[in-house]
């Protein structure tokens, strides 16, 4: 029977990547209010080569990745096959930017734990929005639209 109840709402995985993607944006509004809180803390990891900070665009770019989080995942949850293959971008760009910050300059600080923390969300919704049982909510076909 098409239309039922079952079919409307995603699978068990999606819903757990979605709540991690929640997760994940408030994770990453929160490494904004870290720098807005002790901006000295990550000054040096700021500090562009003509020798001013870049802070304020790096607090707002956080904000902005948090929103990207939300709506990304608001589409995961309605089966849309874009935003899939966005989280997998954004999880692999930000997995990426990780692994080079920490091979590039370990420090054990509360911003890189956060950080790790996040890489870890992103991985584990790439492993959930690609099970087995994920694969049929992003390739049934929408609503009709009449």
């Amino acid at each position: 029977m098409s239309g039922t109840a079952a079919e409307l709402r995603p699978p068990r995985d999606v819903v757990r990547a979605v709540r991690l993607m929640w997760a994940g944006a408030a994770l990453t509004a929160l490494l904004g209010l870290l720098r807005l809180l002790d901006p000295d803390a990550f000054e040096d990891a700021l500090d562009t080569s003509s020798g001013t900070s870049a802070r304020g665009s790096y607090v707002a770019y956080l904000f902005v990745v948090a929103v990207i989080w939300l709506v990304v995942a608001r589409y995961c949850a309605r089966g849309s096959r874009r935003a899939r293959r966005a989280a997998v971008f954004f999880a692999v760009l930000y997995l990426a930017a990780v692994v080079t910050t920490l091979a590039g300059r370990p420090r054990f600080d509360l911003y890189n734990v956060v950080s790790v923390l996040i890489a870890v969300v992103a991985a584990a919704v790439i492993w959930l929005l690609y099970r087995p049982g994920s694969r049929p909510w992003f390739l049934r076909s929408g609503p009709p639209a009449s």
